[in-house]
């Protein structure tokens, strides 16, 4: 014999499940909170990098700055051809120094530890960027693009220290 449930039976249990039901699922939902985003912050690694790939040209410029001028003075075509060598490079790490100043300030704010290191290396950076060397040195020859490749030569001298404290991160 088949048991049959009248259409109000059938609804009243229904009624009485899905009351239940979402009386349970109103009191068991979490209320929404805010959750603060975190300030991204890029890794040592990303700084170091930006170093490094530039640290060797800045470095052997630093050393050559003796020889340069020499040269600069000399009256030789060795002289002179050391001479064309020595702007185009002080040319180019004027490049490279705003290049990496603007790699450094794409990245997120630096982990805590190197903070005070990348604020110091955008300094000097930004120092020898301000070098306006590819312009001067058109006539190589000039007294402007010798004064520019002079003082490229004396900001450089502020940023070999600095290189030397991002060996931990460098090596």
């Amino acid at each position: 014999m088949k048991m049959h449930i009248g259409g109000a039976t059938m609804a009243a249990c229904l009624i009485l499940l899905t009351g239940c039901a979402s009386t349970q699922a109103a009191t068991s939902a979490p209320s929404p909170t805010a959750t603060p985003t975190p300030t991204p912050t890029a890794t040592v690694a990303q700084y170091a990098s930006i170093i490094t790939e530039n640290e060797q040209e800045w470095r052997d410029y630093e050393e050559n700055i003796g020889a340069c001028a020499f040269a600069s003075i000399g009256t030789t075509a060795t002289d002179f051809a050391k001479r064309m060598t020595c702007r185009f490079t002080a040319q180019t790490v004027t490049l490279t120094a705003k290049t990496a100043a603007r790699e450094i300030r794409k990245l997120p704010a630096p982990p805590a530890e190197i903070s005070t290191l990348v604020k110091r290396t955008l300094t000097s950076l930004d120092t020898i960027a301000k070098n306006d060397a590819s312009t001067a040195c058109k006539d190589t020859e000039s007294a402007a693009c010798d004064a520019a490749e002079t003082q490229a030569n004396g900001d450089i001298r502020t940023l070999v220290p600095i290189l030397d404290a991002w060996k931990p991160y460098t090596r």
